[in-house]
Formats: structure tokens, sequence, C-alpha cells
């Protein structure tokens, strides 16, 4: 992974007739194209099997930021200051 790589997910909250309704998270993918396909697939899967229900979904970005882990590596911490 590229120093400033992006991540993606899906966000879909998913709607049932009753009124209930849940959101759940899908990823981290490298590339937005497959999180699209998710956010569909869940449209069209609920419009198809699921009377009355509805989907809502979103694509969203991070950037991670890294930094080192505390004691972990082949060279030691610096002192403290």
């Amino acid at each position: 992974m590229a120093a400033d790589a992006c991540l993606y997910r899906a966000v879909i909250t998913k709607t049932y007739a009753d009124g209930t309704s849940f959101t759940e998270y899908e990823g981290p993918y490298a590339k937005p194209g497959p999180v699209r396909g998710h956010v569909t697939f869940w449209g069209r899967h609920f419009a198809a099997t699921k009377p009355g229900a509805s989907v809502d979904g979103h694509i969203e970005e991070c950037r991670p930021q890294w930094r080192r882990v505390p004691g972990e590596g082949l060279e030691p911490e610096p002192p403290a200051s």
C-alpha cells in the first residue's frame, strides 16, 4: 500500500417493511469500484426480494495515518524527552 493510499468502504442502511433498520459497513477496499458494486447489489437485492423494504448506501473514503508502534522494529526507540 502506498504511503498516500486511500481506502474505501460501503455504508449500507437497510430498512425493513416493519420499520426496523440497521447500518452495516463493508470493506475496506483499495479501490472504489468494488464498493459501488456492493451498494448496487444491496439495492437491487432488497428491491427484488424484500417487499416494502429499502436500502440507502454510499461510499466513504479514508486516508490512513500511519505511525510507528512503540517497541516494534529493529532499532531501539529514541529516548523520550
